[in-house]
């Protein structure tokens, strides 16, 4: 039997030896073979982590745990149109966190709350006429004078507004009362005699008269998610403040995604600059992109607004500025028609003009509706489906390390569980008094459900009620009931509450299955069901579940292809020695033997060829490491990890590499090797098929 293995040893090497250029291609095949697995592996599980780490560790944790009564699924960044699902509730919170903080892998648990929350911002006009009532009030000239300024400025941008629209309108009437309002709001008599003489009774007029002329507020959604601020900064590292400060401890407050007020909130003008610069960045070019064209058009469509949104004493200078880079006199006035000119760009100004723009004109200017330090309003319906609003601080500003300027990474607003539990309707003892008072105020009525339809069409004075006369409270009226905004509160009122989902990550994720197992069945008596990220994540963990698909499928389907080739190689090398494995056959071979021999050259061939492959792929994944691989889009730099990705190689990918080229290899070897032997050997030896 030795004898026996030497021999086919011996003829397996020596045929590798003297069929050198078809060892060569066919090894070659191989060696793609293992390349291509080898690679593959190591970029779809760099991919895995990369996402992974990107939602995972940022907002979603590895589970999420909510009512199994949920009629709709779970998903932290909202369906499509970012609507109100219906998701249960989780009772109490603390009774959750006790059972799964017990849990071995279990690295932290945060309480979640999700909520829609409109925040109204005002217009232009608005702003600047309360801002000035304010500085009246308080007697502060040195606020007075620019606000003056300004509101001027404003008032100039509306005239020449109403000029254009005066000379395509058929409402002569209407049109020369708005030009005779805007005229005296910008003459010298309103604001040198009587706005000194009276300025409380010029302001009145302004916001009865001018105000509904100019530009109305906008409103904006907060995709708004309720925790424990502490332990969710804590448990997702990820998060980094780069504005203002965190929520300090048991405080009311809001963190706002930067992304999200970059592509949402910001001034027209900067908001349309910064994405064509995002494209260039890219490789795009405003020459040969509508576009980008477009967008520059709206830029320049918006430019008016700086004009009034300048403090008086920066006009001159912004002016002085953007003379000098149009070539034009440094006494040519800032205008409508400079700020068009200047943001008439192309690719070989666009940078310098882009950059001028941040120097000179944005810091001088507010970019956004809000800053940190405001205090806004937030308003949303309750499940009860009444409007409560709630005031709110915005402590600071901030971005998922490694994606700041993904737009999907800066999508959800981060406010503490008390405010979160207001704006849900959460029934608490303080709302309930509120509620009671409001009743003994306005003399609520109590009937009888049986008589409610005689109560309603007059035939009141058969019905039995329970009248609580407004008298009979002592000063308490609608205006008059105490509620006061309470900004801070004890921990214990966020641990006792309800929240609507509860996340958890997870110390080990190579132990999800075996942890994940555990905790379901710790919620079941909880009446809780348990999602991993990609499901909480909605339509975000789907779409990275399709990419993943669409690249296994597009290496798949190479694969296949390699597969297919290496076949037909196989299967031509093999046939074309059927002389030669017709002369074993004639001097005393077995079939078994010859089927022994091919397969044996081929495993050899496979090992080196895959060990070689294998090797390529490993230097080709490190030499990605270096220089990482860009995300084409923001989609991309979510499911990357960042803006670019840099895959890692496992042992494992190795292996799998070199055990698929052996396998195939083999097996693509065994149908030429029985269609050889299966040939008589005269025939075989006479060179016939």
């Amino acid at each position: 039997m030795l004898d026996i293995v030497r021999l086919l040893v011996h003829l397996g090497l020596q045929s590798l030896r003297a069929h050198r250029s078809k060892t060569i291609i066919v090894g070659g095949l191989m060696a793609f073979g293992a390349f291509l697995v080898t690679t593959s592996l190591a970029l779809l599980d760099s991919v895995e982590r990369s996402t992974r780490s990107t939602i995972v560790q940022s907002i979603s944790g590895d589970l999420q745990l909510y009512a199994a009564t949920a009629k709709d699924s779970l998903s932290l960044f909202g369906g499509i149109g970012l609507g109100s699902e219906d998701l249960g509730e989780v009772a109490s919170y603390a009774k959750v966190k006790e059972a799964i903080e017990g849990v071995d892998n279990v690295a932290g648990v945060v309480p979640v709350g999700l909520a829609n929350a409109v925040v109204g911002s005002p217009g232009d006009l608005d702003r600047t006429l309360n801002a000035l009532r304010g500085a009246v009030q308080k007697d502060d000239q040195l606020a007075v004078a620019p606000l003056v300024g300004r509101m001027r400025g404003i008032i100039g941008v509306l005239q020449e507004q109403q000029k254009k629209q005066a000379s395509v309108t058929a409402e002569k009437a209407t049109a020369d009362d708005t030009a005779s309002i805007l005229d005296r709001a910008a003459s010298s008599t309103l604001w040198e005699t009587d706005f000194k003489a009276d300025p409380i009774v010029t302001l009145d007029w302004l916001d009865t008269k001018v105000a509904p002329l100019g530009e109305q507020g906008n409103q904006f959604i907060f995709r708004l998610v309720g925790t424990d601020m502490q332990a969710f900064s804590s448990t997702f590292k990820r998060l980094k403040v780069v504005q203002g400060e965190m929520v300090p401890p048991n405080t009311r407050g809001l963190l706002v995604g930067k992304s999200f007020l970059d592509r949402r909130l910001k001034m027209a003008v900067a908001m349309n600059l910064d994405t064509v610069e995002r494209e260039i960045a890219r490789g795009a070019s405003i020459t040969t992109s509508t576009v980008l064209q477009e967008t520059l058009g709206k830029a320049r469509r918006a430019s008016p607004r700086i004009i009034y949104l300048l403090p008086p004493d920066q006009i001159g200078p912004v002016g002085q500025a953007l003379a000098k880079e149009l070539g034009q006199p440094a006494d040519t006035p800032l205008s409508e028609a400079m700020l068009a000119a200047f943001l008439t760009l192309d690719d070989e100004n666009f940078q310098r003009r882009y950059q001028l723009f941040y120097e000179v004109i944005a810091p001088h200017i507010q970019l956004y509706p809000f800053q940190v330090g405001d205090t806004i309003t937030m308003s949303a319906f309750t499940k009860s489906g009444y409007l409560r609003s709630i005031n709110t601080k915005v402590y600071g500003i901030y971005v998922i390390d490694g994606l700041e300027g993904n737009d999907l990474a800066g999508a959800l607003s981060l406010t503490d569980l008390v405010t979160f539990r207001e704006l849900y309707g959460q029934r608490t003892a303080a709302l309930d008094q509120e509620l009671a008072d409001m009743r003994k105020a306005t003399g609520i009525v109590e009937v009888n459900r049986d008589d409610a339809e005689a109560a309603l069409f007059g035939d009141a004075d058969s019905v039995d009620v329970k009248t609580v006369a407004a008298s009979a409270v002592e000063d308490v009226g609608v205006g008059k009931v105490d509620r006061k905004e309470l900004f801070t509160f004890d921990q214990s009122e966020v641990n006792k509450g309800m929240v609507i989902s509860v996340g958890v990550l997870l110390k080990d994720p190579l132990k999800a299955k075996e942890t994940t197992a555990t905790i379901r069945a710790l919620a079941g008596p909880l009446g809780l069901q348990v999602a991993d990220w990609q499901q909480a994540t909605g339509i975000i963990g789907q779409i990275t579940l399709v990419v993943r698909a669409v690249l296994l499928a597009a290496i798949g389907i190479l694969f296949l292809v390699t597969i297919v080739i290496l076949n037909n190689s196989l299967v031509m090398a093999t046939l074309e020695r059927v002389s030669e494995f017709g002369t074993l056959r004639a001097i005393g071979a077995q079939k078994g033997f010859v089927n022994a021999m091919v397969i044996f050259e081929t495993a050899v061939l496979g090992t080196m060829a895959g060990a070689i492959g294998a090797g390529g792929g490993v230097l080709f994944v490190l030499w990605l490491h270096q220089v990482g691989i860009p995300a084409p889009a923001d989609l991309f730099q979510v499911i990357f990890g960042g803006p670019r990705l840099y895959p890692t190689v496992t042992v494992f990918n190795v292996v799998a590499g070199l055990v698929a080229t052996m396998i195939v290899a083999v097996f693509a070897t065994l149908y030429p090797a029985r269609l050889a032997v299966a040939v008589q050997p005269v025939v075989a030896m006479q060179g016939k098929e």
